[in-house]
C-alpha cells in the first residue's frame, strides 16, 4: 500500500514523503496519547497531554518545512 493513494513510488517526491512521515508521526503520537488515558498508569492525563503536544509539534514543523521550501523555490525562480 503506498501513501497518500499514490501508485508508483516514483511519483513521490520529497515533499510527499515529508508529509507522509509527518502524518505518521503525528497519528502515532496521538495513538500514544489514547494508550496513555487507558493503561492506567500515574500521571495518565499528563503523558497524554505531552503525547497530544507533540503530535501538534510535529505538524507545525511540516507546516513550517513546506513554507520554507515554497519561499526557497520561489526565491530561485525571481533569481535572488
Amino acid at each position: 500500500m503506498q501513501p497518500l493513494g499514490l501508485s508508483d513510488p516514483h511519483e513521490r517526491g520529497p515533499v510527499t514523503d515529508r508529509r507522509a512521515v509527518a502524518i505518521a508521526n503525528a497519528l502515532w503520537f496521538r495513538a500514544l496519547a489514547q494508550r496513555a488515558l487507558r493503561d492506567g498508569a500515574p500521571k495518565a492525563e499528563l503523558r497524554a497531554a505531552n503525547a497530544r503536544a507533540a503530535a501538534r509539534i510535529v505538524l507545525r514543523q511540516a507546516r513550517r518545512e513546506a513554507l520554507v521550501r515554497r519561499l526557497m523555490f520561489d526565491a530561485v525562480a525571481v533569481g535572488v
